[in-house]
């Protein structure tokens, strides 16, 4: 690839601007300068040299007078950027007429006519903003050394701590904050914790907002604890790429908060909905099927249908994946049903039982109804989906609810033993 030329008479004018930026090109991994403006030369101090002796120059070192303490740094976000396509955004300190400055350059690609690829890169003084920077950083560091909650930050492309408070030097097990810097979580805690922690930072990573979650980690002796986790991307004053995190242990918290909600979910149980899904629960069917056993008695009952459904291998779940996962089945299955009979109340009656009662247009269209959640099932057993078995009952002229929903549940237990078998 060869170096992009403009025409003259639009060279010229590029380079004659009082703005100070620069157009690059990265050719096989080298960065050639391919126009500086006048803007340029008089922001670097560099208006007493020849124009070519300043191309030279760059073009063999682009970072020459780039402070030696942020060198690499800098080099990284060009690297960054050169193989990720984002916006350039670097703070850090250059030598202009022999002092050094705080600096922000900011480029993004530009794609001419013919494909070829340049940057454009605008440059300005950050002296004044670098200072008030470092009084809030200061301020800030101060509020966070004596917070009871555990504060960190990281770099992001190394992975290692370049900041912490005493809090989470205790709970790394480090005397002093000044042990937990330059680490990685590696080098702290054990492979399942350290993988856990980058996960939570990849997806912290990925987002333009604070990820605030929760987590049961254990600390670097070991003990199981759970914290409520905020991580924030930042880019700090020397314009590393870095992760904020703020952790509050709220073990014994969350403790007395799982007390509460056993107690709620024993009052919610006396009421009509089901804690879990959100659906109607087995007091709420109760209800319903007193008032139609009602109807039914004095012969004012209109035509309905009661759909049994079961969700398969829920015991196998629970015990070989955990209760979370068995919790997360039914809501998945309960979605499933509520999505097929979406004009019919389905009521959760037990651990993974669903009953749906039809009438009207679902009840005209039962079978084709049955027939969907079969296919659901076909294409669940297939791949590894979630299997609910299903049988149906119309009323005739039963006495009661009850005689309908045996015929119902039977069915279901002779389509639950036929899906057993197709998974075989």
């Amino acid at each position: 690839m060869e170096k992009y030329k403009y025409n003259d008479e639009e060279f010229r004018f590029m380079e004659n601007s009082g703005v100070p930026f620069g157009i690059y090109q990265v050719i096989e991994d080298r960065i050639y300068t391919i126009v500086l403006t006048k803007g340029f030369l008089d922001f670097f101090g560099y208006a007493d040299m020849p124009r070519e002796e300043v191309y030279q120059m760059l073009n063999n070192d682009l970072f020459i007078d780039v402070h030696p303490d942020d060198r690499e740094i800098v080099k990284g976000i060009v690297d960054t950027f050169n193989h990720i396509h984002q916006d350039y955004n670097a703070v850090y300190r250059i030598k202009i007429k022999g002092e050094y400055h705080m600096i922000h350059a900011f480029g993004k690609r530009i794609i001419k006519d013919d494909g070829t690829e340049l940057v454009y890169v605008w440059y300005n003084l950050e002296d004044e903003a670098y200072q008030k920077l470092e009084e809030l950083r200061k301020s800030i560091t101060d509020l966070l050394t004596n917070m009871p909650a555990m504060t960190f930050s990281k770099d992001v492309n190394s992975r290692k701590y370049i900041a912490c408070n005493q809090a989470f030097a205790d709970y790394a097990h480090k005397e002093t904050p000044e042990g937990v810097v330059g680490l990685t979580d590696f080098e702290i805690f054990d492979k399942d914790t350290a993988n856990h922690f980058i996960e939570d930072d990849k997806k912290a990573l990925s987002m333009d907002k604070p990820y605030i979650f929760f987590e049961d980690v254990p600390d670097a002796a070991g003990n199981m604890r759970q914290f409520q986790t905020t991580k924030l991307r930042f880019t700090d004053n020397r314009g590393r790429d870095c992760l904020l995190g703020l952790c509050q242990d709220v073990t014994d918290a969350m403790r007395i908060k799982r007390e509460y909600a056993e107690k709620l979910e024993q009052v919610q149980s006396q009421a009509n909905i089901d804690s879990l899904t959100g659906i109607k629960n087995k007091n709420a069917y109760q209800q319903k099927e007193d008032i139609m056993n009602q109807r039914i008695i004095a012969r004012r009952q209109s035509e309905f249908a009661i759909t049994v459904l079961d969700v398969n291998n829920l015991k196998e779940i629970n015990d070989t994946l955990g209760h979370k996962a068995g919790d997360e089945c039914i809501c998945t299955a309960c979605q499933i049903i509520c999505k097929i009979f979406k004009r019919s109340p389905v009521y959760r009656i037990g651990g993974d039982e669903f009953a749906v009662i039809s009438v009207d247009e679902d009840y005209e269209n039962i079978n084709e109804l049955i027939e969907t959640v079969a296919k659901h099932n076909e294409d669940a057993i297939a791949n590894g989906g979630v299997v609910i078995a299903c049988g149906c009952a119309k009323y005739t002229d039963e006495n009661s609810m009850s005689e309908v929903f045996t015929k119902a549940d039977k069915k279901m237990y002779d389509n639950k033993t036929y899906l057993k078998q197709q998974k075989k």
